[in-house]
Protein backbone atom coordinates (compact mmCIF):
# COMPACT_ATOMS: atom_id res chain seq x y z
CA UNK A 1 0.00 0.00 0.00
CA UNK A 2 1.35 3.42 -0.99
CA UNK A 3 1.24 6.04 1.75
CA UNK A 4 1.08 9.60 0.46
CA UNK A 5 2.81 12.23 2.56
CA UNK A 6 1.71 15.84 2.89
CA UNK A 7 4.40 16.77 0.34
CA UNK A 8 3.06 14.17 -2.09
CA UNK A 9 -0.48 15.51 -1.76
CA UNK A 10 0.70 19.09 -2.24
CA UNK A 11 2.64 18.12 -5.37
CA UNK A 12 -0.29 16.15 -6.79
CA UNK A 13 -2.57 19.15 -6.28
CA UNK A 14 -0.08 21.50 -8.01
CA UNK A 15 0.28 19.21 -11.02
CA UNK A 16 -3.45 18.57 -11.25
CA UNK A 17 -4.23 22.28 -11.31
CA UNK A 18 -1.66 22.87 -14.05
CA UNK A 19 -3.38 20.34 -16.36
CA UNK A 20 0.06 19.58 -17.77
CA UNK A 21 0.35 15.95 -16.71
CA UNK A 22 -0.20 13.79 -19.80
CA UNK A 23 -1.68 10.48 -18.65
CA UNK A 24 -1.74 9.03 -22.18
CA UNK A 25 1.93 9.91 -22.69
CA UNK A 26 2.91 8.50 -19.30
CA UNK A 27 1.19 5.15 -19.81
CA UNK A 28 2.38 4.84 -23.44
CA UNK A 29 6.02 5.39 -22.49
CA UNK A 30 5.96 3.48 -19.19
CA UNK A 31 3.52 0.59 -19.74
CA UNK A 32 4.64 -1.12 -16.49
CA UNK A 33 2.74 1.59 -14.58
CA UNK A 34 -0.53 0.00 -15.70
CA UNK A 35 0.28 -3.02 -13.53
CA UNK A 36 1.13 -0.98 -10.44
CA UNK A 37 -2.49 -0.44 -9.51
CA UNK A 38 -1.76 3.26 -9.00
CA UNK A 39 -3.17 6.30 -10.71
CA UNK A 40 -0.46 7.45 -13.21
CA UNK A 41 -0.12 10.86 -11.52
CA UNK A 42 0.20 9.31 -8.09
CA UNK A 43 2.80 6.89 -9.45
CA UNK A 44 4.82 9.77 -10.94
CA UNK A 45 4.79 11.84 -7.76
CA UNK A 46 5.57 8.94 -5.43
CA UNK A 47 7.94 6.86 -7.56
CA UNK A 48 8.18 7.92 -11.21
CA UNK A 49 10.32 11.01 -10.81
CA UNK A 50 12.92 8.97 -8.88
CA UNK A 51 13.06 6.60 -11.86
CA UNK A 52 13.60 9.60 -14.20
CA UNK A 53 10.17 9.19 -15.78
CA UNK A 54 8.69 12.28 -17.47
CA UNK A 55 5.19 13.71 -16.94
CA UNK A 56 4.72 14.84 -20.55
CA UNK A 57 6.56 15.06 -23.85
CA UNK A 58 8.37 18.33 -23.09
CA UNK A 59 9.50 18.15 -19.47
CA UNK A 60 12.66 16.15 -18.74
CA UNK A 61 12.64 15.19 -15.06
CA UNK A 62 16.27 14.05 -14.89
CA UNK A 63 17.71 17.16 -16.49
CA UNK A 64 15.59 19.55 -14.42
CA UNK A 65 16.49 17.75 -11.21
CA UNK A 66 20.16 17.85 -12.12
CA UNK A 67 20.10 21.57 -12.94
CA UNK A 68 18.11 22.67 -9.89
CA UNK A 69 19.01 20.03 -7.28
CA UNK A 70 20.28 22.68 -4.85
CA UNK A 71 16.97 24.51 -4.64
CA UNK A 72 14.46 21.63 -4.89
CA UNK A 73 13.28 20.70 -1.40
CA UNK A 74 13.90 17.19 -0.10
CA UNK A 75 11.27 14.79 -1.50
CA UNK A 76 9.72 17.60 -3.57
CA UNK A 77 8.67 16.50 -7.03
CA UNK A 78 10.82 18.30 -9.69
CA UNK A 79 7.86 18.93 -11.98
CA UNK A 80 5.80 20.38 -9.16
CA UNK A 81 8.74 22.60 -8.24
CA UNK A 82 8.97 23.76 -11.82
CA UNK A 83 5.26 24.55 -12.01
CA UNK A 84 5.47 26.64 -8.86
CA UNK A 85 8.44 28.62 -10.09
CA UNK A 86 8.35 28.55 -13.90
CA UNK A 87 4.71 28.78 -14.87
CA UNK A 88 5.23 30.62 -18.16
CA UNK A 89 7.22 27.98 -20.04
CA UNK A 90 7.46 24.25 -20.49
CA UNK A 91 10.90 23.02 -19.50
CA UNK A 92 13.00 20.81 -21.74
CA UNK A 93 16.66 20.45 -22.57
CA UNK A 94 18.13 22.76 -25.23
CA UNK A 95 20.34 20.32 -27.11
CA UNK A 96 22.32 22.21 -29.77
CA UNK A 97 20.33 25.40 -29.19
CA UNK A 98 21.79 26.47 -25.86
CA UNK A 99 21.79 30.17 -26.75
CA UNK A 100 18.01 30.38 -26.98
CA UNK A 101 15.43 30.63 -24.20
CA UNK A 102 13.02 27.89 -23.19
CA UNK A 103 10.21 30.23 -24.16
CA UNK A 104 11.18 30.58 -27.81
CA UNK A 105 12.12 26.90 -28.09
CA UNK A 106 8.73 25.91 -26.69
CA UNK A 107 7.08 28.01 -29.39
CA UNK A 108 9.30 26.40 -32.02
CA UNK A 109 8.41 22.94 -30.74
CA UNK A 110 4.68 23.61 -31.06
CA UNK A 111 5.17 24.95 -34.59
CA UNK A 112 7.26 22.00 -35.72
CA UNK A 113 4.77 19.53 -34.27
CA UNK A 114 2.02 21.06 -36.44
CA UNK A 115 4.18 21.62 -39.53
CA UNK A 116 2.53 19.93 -42.49
CA UNK A 117 5.78 18.39 -43.79
CA UNK A 118 6.93 16.93 -40.46
CA UNK A 119 5.90 13.46 -39.32
CA UNK A 120 7.11 12.33 -35.90
CA UNK A 121 6.68 8.66 -36.79
CA UNK A 122 8.73 9.05 -39.97
CA UNK A 123 11.52 10.78 -38.05
CA UNK A 124 11.53 8.06 -35.40
CA UNK A 125 11.56 5.29 -38.02
CA UNK A 126 14.31 6.88 -40.11
CA UNK A 127 16.58 7.55 -37.12
CA UNK A 128 16.42 4.38 -35.02
CA UNK A 129 18.57 5.72 -32.17
CA UNK A 130 15.92 8.34 -31.36
CA UNK A 131 13.88 5.68 -29.59
CA UNK A 132 16.57 5.52 -26.91
CA UNK A 133 16.39 9.27 -26.26
CA UNK A 134 14.67 10.60 -23.15
CA UNK A 135 12.88 13.25 -25.22
CA UNK A 136 10.16 13.02 -27.86
CA UNK A 137 11.05 12.60 -31.54
CA UNK A 138 9.76 16.11 -32.29
CA UNK A 139 12.00 17.59 -29.60
CA UNK A 140 14.92 15.56 -30.87
CA UNK A 141 14.37 16.80 -34.43
CA UNK A 142 14.27 20.41 -33.23
CA UNK A 143 17.11 20.33 -30.71
CA UNK A 144 19.46 17.86 -32.39
CA UNK A 145 18.24 16.62 -35.79
CA UNK A 146 18.33 19.94 -37.66
CA UNK A 147 21.74 20.91 -36.30
CA UNK A 148 23.17 17.45 -37.00
CA UNK A 149 22.08 17.63 -40.65
CA UNK A 150 19.53 14.81 -40.38
CA UNK A 151 16.54 14.37 -42.67
CA UNK A 152 13.59 15.48 -40.59
CA UNK A 153 10.83 16.05 -43.17
CA UNK A 154 8.73 13.22 -44.53
CA UNK A 155 8.90 12.59 -48.32
CA UNK A 156 5.42 11.07 -48.14
CA UNK A 157 4.04 14.15 -46.40
CA UNK A 158 5.77 16.41 -48.95
CA UNK A 159 4.38 14.47 -51.92
CA UNK A 160 0.90 14.50 -50.43
CA UNK A 161 1.04 18.16 -49.45
CA UNK A 162 2.45 19.53 -52.72
CA UNK A 163 0.22 17.22 -54.73
CA UNK A 164 -2.81 18.79 -53.05
CA UNK A 165 -1.43 22.31 -53.40
CA UNK A 166 -0.76 21.88 -57.10
CA UNK A 167 -4.37 20.87 -57.70
CA UNK A 168 -5.48 24.36 -56.68
CA UNK A 169 -6.01 26.94 -59.40
CA UNK A 170 -3.90 29.99 -58.74
CA UNK A 171 -4.78 33.56 -59.60
CA UNK A 172 -3.10 36.71 -58.41
CA UNK A 173 -5.11 38.54 -55.76
CA UNK A 174 -3.79 41.87 -54.36
CA UNK A 175 -3.40 42.16 -50.59
CA UNK A 176 -5.59 44.62 -48.66
CA UNK A 177 -3.78 47.97 -48.69
CA UNK A 178 -3.77 50.63 -45.96
CA UNK A 179 -1.82 53.72 -47.13
CA UNK A 180 -1.19 55.10 -43.63
CA UNK A 181 -0.22 51.81 -41.97
CA UNK A 182 2.85 52.10 -39.70
CA UNK A 183 6.14 50.91 -41.17
CA UNK A 184 9.65 50.40 -39.76
CA UNK A 185 11.94 53.39 -40.17
CA UNK A 186 14.71 51.20 -41.59
CA UNK A 187 14.89 47.75 -43.20
CA UNK A 188 18.01 45.69 -43.80
CA UNK A 189 17.98 42.93 -46.40
CA UNK A 190 20.81 40.58 -45.43
CA UNK A 191 22.86 38.19 -47.55
CA UNK A 192 26.20 36.50 -46.83
CA UNK A 193 29.22 37.68 -48.80
CA UNK A 194 30.57 34.13 -49.07
CA UNK A 195 27.25 32.71 -50.22
CA UNK A 196 25.70 31.97 -53.57
CA UNK A 197 25.72 34.88 -56.02
CA UNK A 198 22.05 34.45 -56.88
CA UNK A 199 21.16 35.00 -53.19
CA UNK A 200 22.91 38.36 -53.36
CA UNK A 201 20.95 39.11 -56.53
CA UNK A 202 17.69 38.21 -54.78
CA UNK A 203 18.62 40.40 -51.79
CA UNK A 204 19.31 43.34 -54.09
CA UNK A 205 16.06 42.66 -55.97
CA UNK A 206 14.12 42.65 -52.69
CA UNK A 207 15.80 45.82 -51.41
CA UNK A 208 14.97 47.59 -54.68
CA UNK A 209 11.35 46.40 -54.50
CA UNK A 210 11.08 47.71 -50.92
CA UNK A 211 12.51 51.06 -51.98
CA UNK A 212 10.05 51.27 -54.86
CA UNK A 213 7.28 50.55 -52.34
CA UNK A 214 8.27 53.69 -50.46
CA UNK A 215 10.26 52.00 -47.69
CA UNK A 216 13.74 52.83 -46.39
CA UNK A 217 15.63 49.64 -47.25
CA UNK A 218 19.19 48.68 -48.11
CA UNK A 219 21.21 45.50 -48.46
CA UNK A 220 23.41 44.45 -45.57
CA UNK A 221 25.75 41.52 -44.90
CA UNK A 222 27.21 39.52 -42.03
CA UNK A 223 29.92 42.20 -41.92
CA UNK A 224 27.44 44.96 -41.07
CA UNK A 225 28.22 46.17 -37.50
CA UNK A 226 25.55 45.22 -34.99
CA UNK A 227 25.39 48.89 -34.00
CA UNK A 228 23.87 49.56 -37.44
CA UNK A 229 21.06 47.03 -36.95
CA UNK A 230 17.91 48.28 -38.72
CA UNK A 231 14.49 48.25 -37.11
CA UNK A 232 13.46 45.31 -39.30
CA UNK A 233 15.86 42.60 -40.52
CA UNK A 234 15.11 40.37 -43.49
CA UNK A 235 17.51 37.44 -43.84
CA UNK A 236 17.77 36.00 -47.35
CA UNK A 237 18.50 32.27 -47.43
CA UNK A 238 18.77 31.67 -43.65
CA UNK A 239 20.17 28.19 -44.40
CA UNK A 240 23.19 29.95 -45.86
CA UNK A 241 23.46 33.20 -43.91
CA UNK A 242 23.51 31.63 -40.45
CA UNK A 243 25.71 28.67 -41.36
CA UNK A 244 28.59 30.50 -42.99
CA UNK A 245 31.28 32.10 -40.82
CA UNK A 246 30.86 35.61 -39.54
CA UNK A 247 27.13 35.68 -38.80
CA UNK A 248 27.34 34.60 -35.14
CA UNK A 249 26.38 37.96 -33.63
CA UNK A 250 23.20 38.06 -35.75
CA UNK A 251 21.89 34.80 -34.22
CA UNK A 252 20.56 36.56 -31.12
CA UNK A 253 17.09 35.57 -30.02
CA UNK A 254 15.69 39.10 -29.92
CA UNK A 255 16.83 39.62 -33.53
CA UNK A 256 15.42 36.29 -34.73
CA UNK A 257 12.04 36.77 -33.07
CA UNK A 258 11.54 40.15 -34.79
CA UNK A 259 12.96 39.27 -38.21
CA UNK A 260 11.59 38.01 -41.51
CA UNK A 261 13.15 34.90 -43.04
CA UNK A 262 13.23 34.81 -46.84
CA UNK A 263 13.39 31.13 -47.78
CA UNK A 264 14.89 30.38 -51.19
CA UNK A 265 15.24 26.60 -50.93
CA UNK A 266 13.02 23.65 -51.74
CA UNK A 267 11.81 21.52 -48.78
CA UNK A 268 13.27 18.22 -50.00
CA UNK A 269 16.82 19.60 -49.60
CA UNK A 270 18.94 19.56 -46.46
CA UNK A 271 19.57 23.26 -47.04
CA UNK A 272 15.90 23.94 -46.43
CA UNK A 273 15.93 21.79 -43.30
CA UNK A 274 18.84 23.59 -41.70
CA UNK A 275 17.19 26.95 -42.35
CA UNK A 276 13.88 25.76 -40.89
CA UNK A 277 14.91 26.44 -37.29
CA UNK A 278 15.14 30.16 -38.10
CA UNK A 279 11.76 30.13 -39.84
CA UNK A 280 10.33 28.58 -36.67
CA UNK A 281 11.66 31.54 -34.66
CA UNK A 282 10.81 34.33 -37.11
CA UNK A 283 8.17 37.05 -37.04
CA UNK A 284 7.42 36.56 -40.74
CA UNK A 285 8.26 34.24 -43.63
CA UNK A 286 8.74 34.96 -47.32
CA UNK A 287 9.14 32.31 -50.01
CA UNK A 288 9.72 32.12 -53.75
CA UNK A 289 7.36 29.13 -53.93
CA UNK A 290 3.70 30.03 -53.35
CA UNK A 291 2.79 26.39 -52.62
CA UNK A 292 5.16 26.29 -49.63
CA UNK A 293 3.42 29.07 -47.72
CA UNK A 294 0.23 27.29 -46.50
CA UNK A 295 2.48 24.79 -44.67
CA UNK A 296 3.42 27.65 -42.33
CA UNK A 297 -0.23 28.36 -41.45
CA UNK A 298 0.14 27.05 -37.88
CA UNK A 299 3.15 29.29 -37.26
CA UNK A 300 0.76 32.23 -36.74
CA UNK A 301 3.07 34.66 -38.56
CA UNK A 302 2.44 36.71 -41.73
CA UNK A 303 3.66 34.95 -44.89
CA UNK A 304 4.36 36.40 -48.33
CA UNK A 305 5.01 35.09 -51.83
CA UNK A 306 7.82 37.22 -53.23
CA UNK A 307 7.72 37.26 -57.03
CA UNK A 308 8.56 40.79 -58.19
CA UNK A 309 8.04 41.83 -61.78
CA UNK A 310 11.48 42.12 -63.37
CA UNK A 311 12.43 45.15 -65.44
CA UNK A 312 13.79 44.04 -68.83
CA UNK A 313 17.02 45.91 -69.55
CA UNK A 314 20.29 45.41 -71.36
CA UNK A 315 22.85 43.55 -69.23
CA UNK A 316 26.54 44.32 -69.54
CA UNK A 317 29.54 42.35 -68.36
CA UNK A 318 32.35 43.89 -66.32
CA UNK A 319 35.90 44.27 -67.59
CA UNK A 320 36.90 41.45 -65.22
CA UNK A 321 34.21 39.22 -66.75
CA UNK A 322 35.61 39.89 -70.21
CA UNK A 323 39.02 38.60 -69.17
CA UNK A 324 37.68 35.12 -68.38
CA UNK A 325 37.87 32.04 -70.60
CA UNK A 326 34.07 31.82 -70.71
CA UNK A 327 33.81 35.22 -72.35
CA UNK A 328 36.67 34.52 -74.77
CA UNK A 329 34.81 31.46 -76.09
CA UNK A 330 31.88 33.60 -77.23
CA UNK A 331 31.51 34.31 -80.95
CA UNK A 332 32.12 37.97 -81.91
CA UNK A 333 28.39 38.66 -82.29
CA UNK A 334 27.83 37.76 -78.62
CA UNK A 335 30.61 39.92 -77.22
CA UNK A 336 28.43 43.02 -77.12
CA UNK A 337 25.41 43.53 -74.86
CA UNK A 338 22.02 43.07 -76.50
CA UNK A 339 18.66 44.45 -75.34
CA UNK A 340 15.89 42.00 -74.35
CA UNK A 341 13.85 43.41 -77.23
CA UNK A 342 16.32 42.07 -79.81
CA UNK A 343 14.30 40.02 -82.33
CA UNK A 344 14.69 36.27 -81.97
CA UNK A 345 15.85 35.94 -85.57
CA UNK A 346 18.91 38.12 -84.86
CA UNK A 347 20.03 36.16 -81.79
CA UNK A 348 23.24 34.19 -82.19
CA UNK A 349 22.39 31.23 -79.92
CA UNK A 350 19.51 28.91 -80.68
CA UNK A 351 19.49 27.38 -77.18
CA UNK A 352 21.18 28.20 -73.87
CA UNK A 353 21.20 26.41 -70.53
CA UNK A 354 22.89 27.00 -67.17
CA UNK A 355 22.77 24.55 -64.27
CA UNK A 356 24.61 22.28 -61.88
CA UNK A 357 25.10 18.61 -62.63
CA UNK A 358 22.48 16.09 -61.50
CA UNK A 359 21.62 12.54 -62.54
CA UNK A 360 18.43 13.70 -64.26
CA UNK A 361 20.20 16.39 -66.28
CA UNK A 362 23.09 14.06 -67.07
CA UNK A 363 20.69 11.54 -68.53
CA UNK A 364 18.83 14.18 -70.55
CA UNK A 365 21.85 15.83 -72.14
CA UNK A 366 23.59 12.54 -72.88
CA UNK A 367 20.51 11.18 -74.60
CA UNK A 368 19.91 14.37 -76.60
CA UNK A 369 23.55 15.15 -77.44
CA UNK A 370 23.09 14.63 -81.19
CA UNK A 371 20.04 16.90 -81.22
CA UNK A 372 21.86 19.80 -79.54
CA UNK A 373 24.88 19.27 -81.80
CA UNK A 374 22.74 20.33 -84.77
CA UNK A 375 22.09 23.78 -83.24
CA UNK A 376 24.16 26.72 -82.11
CA UNK A 377 24.08 26.27 -78.32
CA UNK A 378 25.61 27.65 -75.15
CA UNK A 379 25.25 24.93 -72.52
CA UNK A 380 26.99 25.47 -69.19
CA UNK A 381 26.77 22.31 -67.15
CA UNK A 382 28.78 22.52 -63.92
CA UNK A 383 29.92 20.03 -61.34
CA UNK A 384 29.02 21.39 -57.92
CA UNK A 385 32.08 22.16 -55.80
CA UNK A 386 30.69 24.92 -53.62
CA UNK A 387 28.45 27.97 -53.96
CA UNK A 388 28.67 30.28 -56.95
CA UNK A 389 30.12 33.22 -55.06
CA UNK A 390 30.53 36.77 -56.32
CA UNK A 391 34.27 36.48 -55.89
CA UNK A 392 36.99 34.46 -57.65
CA UNK A 393 36.72 32.40 -60.81
CA UNK A 394 32.92 32.08 -60.65
CA UNK A 395 32.23 35.81 -60.54
CA UNK A 396 31.19 35.88 -64.20
CA UNK A 397 28.46 33.28 -63.55
CA UNK A 398 26.55 35.85 -61.52
CA UNK A 399 26.06 37.85 -64.73
CA UNK A 400 26.49 35.42 -67.62
CA UNK A 401 23.18 33.45 -67.68
CA UNK A 402 20.99 36.47 -68.33
CA UNK A 403 23.60 38.00 -70.68
CA UNK A 404 23.67 34.82 -72.75
CA UNK A 405 19.86 34.56 -72.62
CA UNK A 406 19.65 37.99 -74.26
CA UNK A 407 21.57 36.45 -77.15
CA UNK A 408 19.43 33.27 -77.16
CA UNK A 409 16.18 32.29 -78.81
CA UNK A 410 15.41 29.47 -76.36
CA UNK A 411 16.33 29.49 -72.67
CA UNK A 412 16.09 25.91 -71.46
CA UNK A 413 15.03 24.78 -67.98
CA UNK A 414 15.57 21.16 -66.94
CA UNK A 415 14.76 20.45 -63.30
CA UNK A 416 17.63 19.01 -61.28
CA UNK A 417 15.35 16.24 -59.94
CA UNK A 418 11.77 15.04 -60.06
CA UNK A 419 10.44 17.88 -57.90
CA UNK A 420 9.04 20.33 -60.42
CA UNK A 421 9.11 23.57 -58.45
CA UNK A 422 8.64 26.81 -60.41
CA UNK A 423 12.24 28.03 -60.47
CA UNK A 424 11.58 31.77 -60.47
CA UNK A 425 15.18 32.92 -60.63
CA UNK A 426 16.03 30.86 -63.72
CA UNK A 427 12.68 31.01 -65.51
CA UNK A 428 11.63 34.61 -64.91
CA UNK A 429 14.71 36.67 -64.05
CA UNK A 430 17.23 34.95 -66.30
CA UNK A 431 14.92 33.77 -69.09
CA UNK A 432 11.73 35.77 -69.59
CA UNK A 433 13.27 39.12 -68.60
CA UNK A 434 16.02 38.54 -71.16
CA UNK A 435 13.47 38.29 -73.96
CA UNK A 436 14.19 34.60 -74.58
CA UNK A 437 11.48 31.96 -74.87
CA UNK A 438 11.61 29.69 -71.84
CA UNK A 439 11.15 26.00 -72.64
CA UNK A 440 10.83 23.88 -69.52
CA UNK A 441 9.58 20.67 -68.07
CA UNK A 442 6.21 21.02 -66.39
CA UNK A 443 6.33 23.29 -63.32
CA UNK A 444 4.20 23.93 -60.27
CA UNK A 445 1.38 26.39 -61.04
CA UNK A 446 2.14 30.08 -60.58
CA UNK A 447 -0.27 32.97 -59.88
CA UNK A 448 1.13 35.14 -62.71
CA UNK A 449 3.11 33.02 -65.14
CA UNK A 450 1.10 30.46 -67.05
CA UNK A 451 2.40 27.53 -69.09
CA UNK A 452 1.48 27.94 -72.74
CA UNK A 453 1.22 31.71 -72.34
CA UNK A 454 4.42 32.99 -70.71
CA UNK A 455 6.56 29.89 -71.14
CA UNK A 456 6.23 26.52 -72.84
CA UNK A 457 6.40 23.08 -71.26
CA UNK A 458 6.96 19.55 -72.46
CA UNK A 459 8.29 16.24 -71.16
CA UNK A 460 12.04 15.72 -71.43
CA UNK A 461 11.38 13.11 -74.10
CA UNK A 462 9.58 15.62 -76.33
CA UNK A 463 11.39 18.86 -75.47
CA UNK A 464 13.63 18.44 -78.58
CA UNK A 465 10.50 18.19 -80.74
CA UNK A 466 9.10 21.38 -79.22
CA UNK A 467 12.38 23.26 -79.70
CA UNK A 468 12.68 22.04 -83.29
CA UNK A 469 9.15 23.29 -84.02
CA UNK A 470 9.83 26.70 -82.42
CA UNK A 471 13.10 27.22 -84.27
CA UNK A 472 12.50 25.65 -87.66
CA UNK A 473 8.86 26.21 -88.61
CA UNK A 474 6.96 29.44 -89.38
CA UNK A 475 4.15 28.42 -87.01
CA UNK A 476 6.63 27.72 -84.20
CA UNK A 477 8.47 30.98 -84.74
CA UNK A 478 5.18 32.84 -84.60
CA UNK A 479 4.27 31.08 -81.35
CA UNK A 480 7.69 31.87 -79.87
CA UNK A 481 7.27 35.57 -80.61
CA UNK A 482 3.76 35.51 -79.15
CA UNK A 483 5.03 33.97 -75.89
CA UNK A 484 7.76 36.51 -75.33
CA UNK A 485 5.42 39.41 -76.15
CA UNK A 486 3.03 38.06 -73.50
CA UNK A 487 5.90 38.32 -71.00
CA UNK A 488 6.78 41.89 -72.00
CA UNK A 489 3.11 42.86 -71.69
CA UNK A 490 2.97 41.43 -68.17
CA UNK A 491 6.23 43.11 -67.08
CA UNK A 492 4.99 46.50 -68.35
CA UNK A 493 1.51 46.32 -66.82
CA UNK A 494 1.46 49.53 -64.76
CA UNK A 495 -1.58 48.50 -62.73
CA UNK A 496 0.09 45.22 -61.80
CA UNK A 497 3.39 46.96 -61.00
CA UNK A 498 1.61 49.35 -58.64
CA UNK A 499 -0.34 46.51 -57.03
CA UNK A 500 2.82 44.47 -56.44
CA UNK A 501 4.47 47.43 -54.71
CA UNK A 502 1.44 47.85 -52.47
CA UNK A 503 1.42 44.12 -51.67
CA UNK A 504 4.99 44.31 -50.39
CA UNK A 505 4.30 47.42 -48.31
CA UNK A 506 1.17 45.77 -46.86
CA UNK A 507 3.09 42.66 -45.91
CA UNK A 508 5.86 44.60 -44.17
CA UNK A 509 3.19 46.54 -42.31
CA UNK A 510 1.50 43.31 -41.15
CA UNK A 511 4.79 42.02 -39.71
CA UNK A 512 5.63 45.36 -38.13
CA UNK A 513 2.17 45.76 -36.57
CA UNK A 514 2.56 42.51 -34.60
CA UNK A 515 5.72 43.86 -33.02
CA UNK A 516 4.24 47.09 -31.71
Amino acid sequence: MTVLTTTHKKDIQTILESEQFDTIFYLANYPEVKHSGLDPLVHYVAFGYKEHKNPNATFNTEIYQSLFSKIIAKNENPFAHYLRNKTNTLFFEKGLLQNYSHDILTKCLKKLKNYALFDEEYYKTLHKTVQFSTISPTQHALLHGIGEGRDILSPHRMAQYYGNQCQKKLTYTPLPYTPQAPQPRSIGVFYHTEGNSFIQELAQTLATALQQSGLNAQTMTEKTPLARKPELCIFCAPHEFFFLDGSEEWKQEDIMARAIMFNTEQPHTLWFTRGLIYCLMAAGIMDLCVQSLPAFAHFDVPVFHFDPLPTPHKNTLTNADKQTALFRTLPPAARHAAPPTMPLAKRIFDISFFGNISYKREKFFAKQASFFAAYNCFLYYRKTDGPLTTQGRYTILAHLPRYIAEHSKIFLNIHRDDNHFFEWHRIVLQGMAAGAVVVSEECFPHPLYKAGIHYLTETTRHIPNLIEWLLDTPEGQQEAEKVRQNCFKLFNNKTLIRSKKQDLASYISSVWAKQQ
